[in-house]
């Protein structure tokens, strides 16, 4: 499907930019959801697909989704490229292994229209992979602090690409690096110190699907880390990437604990908290191994492993 900006076409209100390292069919149900309420809101869906899986017809998607190949790259570099030919007023972002929950798109309409000066607003990020204590783990230690409730209030730095939107006069503002790709928690930081709005308004809610086996888990807990980590080496080491790269391998007890403060706080999910807590410190000692390797050597192969 071409890529092309209809210079006599209205911008949307709303853009939503799927990156997607699997293709189709696999985010066919993602489509199949948040559809109906892009058409009636009039918004486009604009999809990144890394894969070497064919194209799907318009039949199959529908006139308002925009699918453009690239195939061979990272996730993060699939998410530029959605970012920049989104044409929306508001350009939302959510990845192919999540299921928005009703109403999504209309909240985060409405969580715009509410605060024009916020330059980036986030919402809730729950578990969808619910069937074992590493699949816990992981969710608690990476989307933990992004799960409900987290109200609708101004907050220093926002969530992640998971489920957050931008205004598009933010991403013009405060442009991204579209040569290693698109990270939000980099992004979101960026903006935050540049002195922008940020928010969370818990009313815009996807179900998160990620996990697969201890085994996977555990390498892409490492890949993770690495990732952020080589990432922040190529933006140029602040005085607290020094202190992170030197402390990596003594945090991750103390990570753990904050993962069980910031979850016990919740008030909800208690009980798979604490009884997957043993498995939360092994993914945090794993992904602090990945930001020691990434610090020292760079992102290196990492960014293709993750999804």
């Amino acid at each position: 499907m071409a890529a092309d900006h209809p210079e006599d076409s209205a911008r949307p209100r709303l853009s939503v930019a799927i990156a997607s390292g699997q293709g189709w069919p696999y985010v066919e149900d993602l489509i199949a959801t948040i559809r109906p309420d892009a058409d009636a809101a009039g918004a486009e869906i604009v999809v990144t697909d890394g894969s070497a899986n064919r194209v799907p017809s318009i039949a199959e998607v529908g006139p308002s989704v925009r699918w453009l190949k690239q195939e061979g790259v990272s996730i993060f570099v699939l998410f530029a490229t959605a970012l920049r030919e989104a044409r929306g007023e508001v350009v939302a972002l959510t990845e192919d292994h999540t299921i928005p929950q009703p109403g999504w798109i209309e909240a985060i309409l409405r969580a715009h229209d509410g605060h024009p000066e916020a330059a980036a607003i986030g919402g809730a990020i729950e578990n969808g992979s619910t069937y074992g204590l590493v699949e816990w783990a992981s969710y608690f230690t990476t989307q933990g602090p992004h799960m409900a409730p987290l109200g609708d209030r101004a907050v220093p730095v926002t969530t992640n690409e998971a489920n957050v939107s931008y205004k598009r006069w933010a991403l013009e503002q405060v442009p991204f690096d579209e040569g290693s790709g698109f990270m939000a928690i980099l992004y979101n930081r960026r903006l935050a110190e540049a002195g922008y709005s940020l928010r969370v308004d818990d009313r815009v809610v996807v179900d998160h699907f990620e996990t697969d086996g201890f085994g996977w888990t555990t390498a892409i807990h490492f890949h993770n880390g690495r990732t952020i980590s080589g990432f922040r080496r190529e933006r140029g080491m602040s005085d607290e990437d020094w202190v992170r790269m030197a402390t990596a391998l003594m945090l991750p007890a103390w990570r753990t604990l904050r993962v069980l403060r910031t979850g016990l706080a919740k008030g909800r999910l208690r009980r798979q908290l604490l009884v997957s807590a043993p498995f939360a410190l092994w993914l945090e000692y794993v992904q602090a191994l990945g930001h020691l390797t990434g610090y020292v050597a760079g992102p290196g192969g990492s960014p293709n492993h993750l999804r």
